[in-house]
Formats: C-alpha cells, structure tokens, sequence
C-alpha cells in the first residue's frame, strides 16, 4: 500500500498491513489512543499530521527501518504498531519540534516515524505529540519551545 504525506510516498507492504488484522480497520478517532505515562512530564497534545513536516531519510534508508538500537525488524515494529491500532492499546506519543523557520509546516518529527506513517495508513488525522527534547541547543536538557 501507498502512504501519502505531502509530496513524499512511502511504501508499506501489504503483508504487514494484513499480517497485522487491519484489513477491515476503521478508525474510532482522529489519533490512536496514547499511553501518557510514557510522555514522562511532558504535556500531550494532538496535532494535526498535515503540520507534520515529512521525515527525509539518508538515500538507501527507508521510512520503515530496522530498529538500530536492538535489530528488531521492520515489520515487527510496524505490526506492532498496526496491533496496537486493531485492540485500540495506548501508544507512546510522537516527539515533535515547533519549527523556528516560516514554512508549509508546523512541526518536525524528532522521533515517531513509524507511528506517524502507520497512523497515515490506518486514516488518522491527528497524533499524540509531546514537545521533543532540542539537542542542538546549548540548553538541551530543557524543552524548546511552546506546542499547544
């Protein structure tokens, strides 16, 4: 299947999707449903994906990835995902930066991807976000910025 986030396509095989038990998902809402405990003491706010600007990955790296931190495959990680939309499970927020610059988008996507892309397929509108960490700023143990 074809995912669509502004002008980037980002392929998600059906195996996965059907795999998963999404062939006759409709969504409830307009966001999967978001674990809080994993924000920390962060704030929660749905935000549109459309505000999202779209992740570019390295050339040869794909949106839906190998995790590198333990190998764990990327069709794991996105039916996991997928699972956690069918049994309507609470998923961990999307960590986003409001941008500095004026643009098309609101947002950055820090950390997330595979949520992102997975709640696009399954025809979500919305997306639990927490404000991000900015590791490029001599303040990086603060948060950067307003959200909502």
């Amino acid at each position: 299947m074809k995912v669509r986030h502004h002008d980037l396509e980002v392929e998600l095989p059906d195996e996965w999707w059907v795999a998963a038990g999404m062939s006759n998902f409709a969504p409830l809402s307009s966001a999967y449903r978001c674990d809080h405990i994993s924000a920390g003491h962060r704030r929660v706010c749905l935000i549109r994906i459309a505000d999202i600007e779209p992740v570019r990955r390295a050339p040869g790296v794909p949106i839906f990835n190998d995790s590198p931190l333990d190998g764990t495959p990327a069709s794991e990680r996105v039916q996991c995902i997928l699972r956690g939309f069918v049994h309507n499970a609470e998923l961990p927020p999307v960590e986003v930066l409001r941008q500095t610059k004026s643009g098309l988008y609101r947002f950055c996507l820090k950390d997330g991807t595979h949520r992102l892309y997975c709640s696009l397929a399954a025809g979500y509108t919305e997306i639990p976000a927490v404000k991000a960490f900015n590791s490029e700023s001599s303040d990086s143990g603060r948060e950067f910025g307003e959200l909502c």
